[in-house]
């Protein structure tokens, strides 16, 4: 990534104003902070400002929610994907505070007005297709979304006959993702807003993408390169590293379903697990997963008692030819719940398994949804120069949540980022080494 830049956090306002019934106030001068945020969790970016008011412009703008924030702001103007530009609605005002007698701070919070628009209408509907095709009808139709506000939209396996049950639009697309399932048969997909705009996309097509860049723990003021500088961590914190106990209560190594249908009468009994039954693609060589032996002499792959998840479910009526006969509609209206029920949960638990926290100098080119690349230095005295990267920390890593947080002095990005692998390539202890401390 090339930069123009002369220092790190540095960035140029070319408009904060908000867009009020007096027109619009430029508070470019006033504010005290400004956090833009936006994760794959979450459906749209959202943020806040904190302001320093002495020129009583609550009482003058009467503030009620109709107002509008407008956000450009540079940190090379020759490179568009370094800049943020972009309007919200402002919905909320709160922490209204007195500093003196002359003086008052207050915090505006603003979202996309997608946000805003979809809260206002409900969706009571059929659809037969594709999840991602009633997902585009959802956004095209009930939010009126601009083609180049979608971002990353990936198709779904498999025709689906469908009512949405009285849901907001929002509400409707992450109804749809918890259902679909990609051409690998994984349950992995998200709905969320970023510097692309918006995306209906699987974890493993997002795993495909290359690193935007590679970011590193070198020590600071070592050098004058600002790009080096630019891409230079801050300050982290690794959130957590593992967790088998979660994985395990969560049946991301082996659970079982159990699916029934009162209409049939009939039941079904799979096992499903990450290290036997998934598809798709890992961000590293190697899953977080460790083969290690139970007293009965199985690995974790092999206990499907670990979580047992017992849903509805209704495939067999696609069989039953008195169904099909006498009531067409429930015999084309299958929800394939033993495709997502025992995979999406697991997929999205073990996936916040390994999790840092990053902080770098401003930079609007990361947002959630890319991947970055860590490359961490090891914490050792070993004068090995071959021994000198943290395998356990270094990789890829999906950035799952961005706050880019920016003050009349400096702009910093705070980064949380995840991985469901790493590049120890070790997954099981093949000389049983392991085997002399268990259960003593």
């Amino acid at each position: 990534m090339t930069v123009n830049i002369s220092q790190s956090t540095q960035f140029e306002i070319t408009k904060l104003a908000i867009n009020s019934k007096l027109g619009p106030i430029d508070v470019s001068g006033i504010f005290e902070e400004l956090n833009i945020f936006d994760s794959v969790l979450v459906p749209c970016v959202s943020g806040n400002i904190l302001i320093k008011d002495s020129i009583g412009l609550s009482k003058k703008l009467m503030l009620d929610g109709s107002e509008f924030i407008d956000i450009d702001i540079s940190k090379d103007k020759n490179s568009q994907s370094l800049n943020f530009k972009r309007t919200f609605r402002i919905f909320k005002q709160s922490d209204r505070t007195n500093i003196n007698q002359n003086t008052e701070a207050f915090i505006l919070h603003f979202v996309s007005e997608e946000m805003i628009y979809s809260e206002q209408q409900k969706i009571s509907q059929s659809y037969t297709g594709q999840y991602s095709n009633i997902a585009s009808s959802v956004l095209l139709d009930y939010l009126k979304i601009p083609n180049n506000k979608i971002g990353i939209f990936e198709t779904t396996k498999g025709i689906h006959n469908v009512v949405v049950p009285l849901l907001s639009p929002i509400d409707t697309m992450n109804w749809l993702v918890k259902r679909s399932v990609s051409e690998k048969d994984t349950a992995d997909y998200v709905f969320f807003e970023n510097k692309l705009g918006f995306n209906f996309v699987s974890l493993n097509k997002l795993y495909e993408q290359p690193s935007i860049f590679t970011v590193n723990f070198s020590a600071k003021n070592l050098t004058d390169s600002i790009g080096t500088e630019f891409l230079g961590v801050t300050n982290y914190n690794i959130t957590s590293s593992f967790d088998v106990l979660e994985n395990t209560r969560n049946g991301y190594y082996s659970n079982r379903f159990v699916g029934f249908d009162i209409l049939t009468r009939t039941l079904v009994e799979s096992n499903f697990g990450q290290a036997n039954n998934y598809r798709g693609a890992h961000l590293n060589s190697t899953s977080n997963i460790f083969l290690s032996r139970n007293r009965e002499g199985r690995d974790a792959g092999h206990m499907p008692f670990s979580k047992v998840n017992l849903y509805p479910f209704q495939l067999y009526r696609n069989y039953q030819g008195y169904v099909k006969e006498n009531d067409t509609d429930k015999s084309l209206m299958i929800d394939e719940t033993h495709k997502y029920i025992p995979q999406r949960k697991a997929i999205l638990k073990n996936l916040m398994q390994r999790r840092m926290t990053i902080s770098l100098p401003g930079n609007f080119f990361v947002s959630s949804g890319f991947i970055l690349t860590v490359d961490s230095h090891a914490f050792s005295l070993s004068s090995d120069s071959t021994d000198q990267t943290d395998k356990s920390v270094s990789g890829k890593y999906l950035i799952l949540a961005t706050r880019h947080m920016i003050t009349p002095q400096k702009h910093e990005t705070h980064c949380e980022l995840v991985t469901d692998s790493i590049n120890t390539g070790l997954s099981y202890a093949a000389d049983g080494s392991l085997d002399s401390s268990k259960y003593k």
